[in-house]
């Protein structure tokens, strides 16, 4: 199922009946959203521990050379799993954000839609056809 756009519909020649299921799909979809972005908090929040963790291996990947600090051994296994904990971190993050954010935007627009709807409804009886 692909992304809902909002409809373009002339609202004031629609019924009360046609109006309370607009508004019962907008609040199904507002949910999907919902759940949508709190999906791709998760990922954010996976690939910011991740990041944590690589920054923590990059700093253990480093040589000690007569007891001070020397170069990033790259041979190490420290180094790779930094290297890995890096480069998934900075997909769980990409992804992450951009799924909260297209999220985010078509809540805002369904609120819109909502309101919109619910203004209307108020104007019109349940017994008006």
């Amino acid at each position: 199922m692909g992304k809902k756009e909002v409809n373009k519909i002339d609202y004031g020649s629609l019924t009360y009946q046609e109006l309370r299921k607009i508004s019962r799909d907008d609040h199904q979809e507002d949910t999907r959203q919902y759940d949508k972005q709190q999906n791709a908090l998760c990922l954010v929040m996976i690939g910011s521990i991740l990041l944590i963790c690589g920054i923590l291996f990059i700093l253990l990947s480093f040589k000690r050379v007569k007891n001070k600090m020397g170069g990033i051994d790259v041979l190490s296994l420290q180094f790779f799993v930094s290297v890995a904990c890096f480069a998934s971190s900075l997909v769980l993050l990409g992804i992450g954000l951009s799924r909260f954010f297209i999220a985010h935007s078509l809540r805002k627009q369904l609120r819109k839609e909502i309101n919109l709807v619910t203004n209307l409804s108020k104007n019109l009886t349940p017994t008006e056809e």
